[in-house]
């Protein structure tokens, strides 16, 4: 069974939430795609003795066709649960190692959210000042990688330090869920997720509760839901459910849904981001209505996996109007995301990065 590493500078299992998904996500889809995985991950104490380990490995003769790492959302030096830098050098060292073997290495650079005004307003300038001097040094370090993976590839323009040969695209991925229904009924709608100040939704609530014919289940954490509750009086419509539901909870939501939706305000974060619940939606093999202009909304016509549309109530409601009254284009739009659904679940994912960073190895 050909080997690889996988390191990531935090535990990586029980973490089923947020930006901890995606690494149990990966390592287990290297698994499934027929690679023997050696982990290097956990708190700082943990990577250096399992640092210790391969490197008596790799000199017994250890080959590992290749490593695949997953970055933090905070700087490395500070994933510790107190924040202090006890182990400093473990991840470093790691590198080199790997270089000095020639194992191709690559890495899933997640966020950059550092980047924007709003991180040092969120953090406060000293800390911003001080964490920023951190992802720079780590993204020097991180040009000596084979590939640097990002969510896409707009968000290249954003991460300094890189080259853009080592640049390549590895969105999310999905498990499959047969959660199809019949085209007939209400147009039904599903959408999950947060909403906030920067998830704003009140352009679809406007639009689904000016529209005959047409259910909206609203599922999205009950905290954040009572914190902008008052900014959404349309929420009392007949045609509008809010739910709080989460892991196997929402496969009736599913199961109920013709469409689902990332209607959501633009922003510039949105120009590059790829989340992780439109692969979601794609794996159940739901058509995706995504807000024109953003990624997301790019992604679903490009796949055909769904329509992109104005993030005004008007243009939401004749869209919605336009398919309540034409269903063979809703099941037309299912039967395409069924068909490319298989192109984006977490194995395939995995197997991309192994023959990208193989590829390297031979010089292809």
């Amino acid at each position: 069974m050909p080997a690889m590493l996988f390191h990531a500078p935090y535990p990586i299992h029980g973490r089923q939430t947020g930006s901890g998904v995606r690494p149990a996500k990966m390592r287990r889809a290297f698994e499934d795609a027929g690679f023997d995985v050696l982990e290097i991950a956990g708190h700082g104490a943990q990577r250096a003795r399992a640092l210790r380990r391969l490197r008596r490995s790799l000199r017994l003769g250890l080959e590992l066709d290749f490593a695949y790492a997953e970055n933090s959302t905070m700087p490395t030096l500070l994933t510790e649960p107190h924040h202090l830098p006890t182990h400093p050098a473990v991840d470093l060292m790691l590198l080199g190692l790997l270089r000095r073997h020639r194992v191709p290495t690559g890495l899933f650079y997640r966020d950059v959210y550092w980047r924007f005004p709003a991180y040092r307003a969120d953090v406060g300038r000293l800390l911003a000042t001080g964490t920023k001097t951190l992802y720079h040094a780590e993204l020097l370090a991180y040009r000596g990688l084979d590939r640097v993976y990002l969510p896409s590839t707009k968000m290249a323009s954003f991460v300094p330090w890189i080259r853009q040969e080592q640049v390549a695209e590895l969105p999310p991925g999905a498990a499959i869920h047969d959660s199809r229904r019949d085209p007939d009924g209400e147009l039904t709608l599903l959408y999950i997720g947060n909403v906030s100040d920067y998830y704003r939704m009140h352009e679809l609530f406007r639009a689904v509760d000016a529209t005959d014919g047409v259910r909206l289940l609203f599922c999205t954490p009950r905290e954040s839901w009572e914190a902008v509750a008052h900014e959404y009086p349309l929420a009392d419509s007949q045609r509008i459910e809010i739910i709080h539901a989460r892991g196997d909870e929402l496969r009736p939501l599913f199961a109920r849904a013709h469409l689902t939706l990332l209607t959501v305000e633009p922003a510039r974060y949105r120009d590059f981001a790829a989340p992780v619940k439109l692969f979601e939606y794609i794996g159940h093999g739901k058509p995706v209505l995504a807000t024109e202009g953003t990624h997301a909304g790019e992604l679903v016509e490009r796949i055909g996996a769904g329509r992109q549309v104005a993030y005004s109530a008007s243009a939401i409601a004749r869209l919605l109007v336009e398919l309540r009254e034409d269903r063979r284009t809703v099941v037309d739009m299912t039967d395409r995301v069924e068909q490319a659904r298989h192109d984006h679940t977490w194995q395939a994912r995995a197997e991309q990065v192994a023959t990208d960073l193989r590829s390297r190895r031979s010089g292809s």
